[in-house]
């Protein structure tokens, strides 16, 4: 009995997506690389009785041509010419200033596509702690009675001072959530509050996002798709915002979202900017931001800090509401 190769190969399912992302594949090859290099150094420094410098890499070099302004011989194309070198001036810099961010985020992108995916049971919960004002977090330090004869939109009672946040959020967002508030000065200041229902995503709607940047974007800009571009990253910063803490257990989509954020206009880095927590990193920000606010992350590994408004102290994997994670 014969049997035909390509009879057998239709009976096997259809290949399916590259098990290592782009970063994935990026990652593991500069750890190769970096292992060949200080192997060869190794063997070299080895072979050789006569100490050497260790070499740096060979870089391209950049050459900048500028072409001579013709000047005017009108007054009027003068001041033409000089309007149009300010604005051609402006325009480097601006571009300057996003090319400094891609390539920051370029960086923050393999950082944290080189994490560990931690996995969650539907029985678990997803806990978050944050720090921030109670209005940016929603801590309300009203009452029981005060709650109770509230009527209208959830609005926290004004506190001036910092407030941490503790969340637990249902994996599959079929469980109550829980909320737990202090404030930072004066922890006689509590509030402790059930969620019920699901909030903006659950972990597993997470998990099925698209991690190419291209469709995250399109996913996130929503009906600002056909409006201003200042409007577009707005309403996308603001989106991805949303799931930034949560998908910092996610390797593939954090990679994601920073590289979405690359391809968006107006994003500029902020050097020594301090998030909600006090701590000192390296900022994002975006065009037409709130003064003073930014997207937060660790000057030496890179790691999502929060932002200036509420800043990331802690995310893990619960067993139950109001457990907090080893470590």
């Amino acid at each position: 009995m014969t049997t035909d190769p390509q009879e057998l190969a239709e009976l096997l399912p259809a290949p399916g997506r590259p098990v290592l992302s782009r970063d994935r594949h990026r990652v593991l090859r500069e750890h190769l690389m970096r292992y060949i290099t200080h192997e060869h150094d190794t063997i070299h420094e080895q072979s050789s009785t006569t100490p050497t410098a260790p070499r740096r890499p060979a870089r391209r070099r950049l050459v900048l041509v500028a072409a001579p302004l013709a000047l005017a011989a009108a007054v009027g194309l003068g001041v033409v010419a000089v309007d149009n070198a300010r604005e051609g001036r402006d325009g480097t810099a601006a571009a300057a200033d996003h090319q400094k961010a891609v390539k920051l985020l370029d960086r923050i992108a393999l950082a944290a596509a080189d994490r560990t995916t931690l996995t969650a049971r539907d029985d678990q919960f997803i806990y978050t702690k944050s720090q921030g004002s109670a209005a940016e977090l929603g801590v309300d330090f009203s009452s029981a009675a005060e709650l109770a004869g509230r009527k209208g939109m959830f609005t926290p009672k004004p506190y001036n001072g910092a407030v941490r946040q503790e969340q637990w959020d249902a994996v599959d967002g079929k469980a109550d959530g829980l909320r737990k508030g202090v404030a930072v000065a004066d922890p006689t200041q509590k509030m402790e509050m059930d969620m019920n229902g699901v909030g903006y995503l659950t972990f597993r709607q997470l998990q099925a996002l698209p991690t190419d940047p291209d469709a995250l974007l399109k996913r996130f800009s929503g009906d600002a798709a056909n409006v201003s571009a200042a409007r577009r990253t707005e309403v996308v910063v603001e989106n991805l915002g949303a799931i930034v803490d949560e998908a910092t257990l996610l390797p593939d989509l954090s990679a994601a979202i920073y590289r979405a954020l690359a391809e968006l206009p107006g994003v500029s880095v902020v050097d020594h900017v301090k998030d909600a927590a006090g701590r000192e990193g390296v900022g994002l920000t975006f065009k037409d931001a709130p003064k003073g606010y930014a997207w937060v992350f660790d000057s030496s590994s890179l790691v999502y800090r929060g932002t200036t408004d509420a800043a990331l102290l802690g995310v893990g994997v619960a067993d139950r509401a109001g457990e907090v994670p080893a470590g």
